[in-house]
């Protein structure tokens, strides 16, 4: 049961990186393991999404 407590964001880090090519959470995202255990993951994210909504002046 190991596998069922991690995250795959490599498809997330790839298609943020996509989109927002120039944005700097993409370095961050990008810097990530492929991999993350479920609670790392959603620590992250809250750090991550504020980041972004925090980041609009560059866009």
């Amino acid at each position: 049961m190991e596998d069922a407590r991690r995250v795959s964001v490599a498809k997330l880090k790839a298609n943020f990186a996509k989109k927002f090519p120039d944005h700097l959470l993409t370095r961050v995202l990008l810097s990530e393991p492929d991999i993350l255990a479920k609670e790392e993951f959603l620590a992250k994210a809250q750090t991550w999404l504020a980041f972004f909504h925090g980041g609009n002046e560059n866009e």
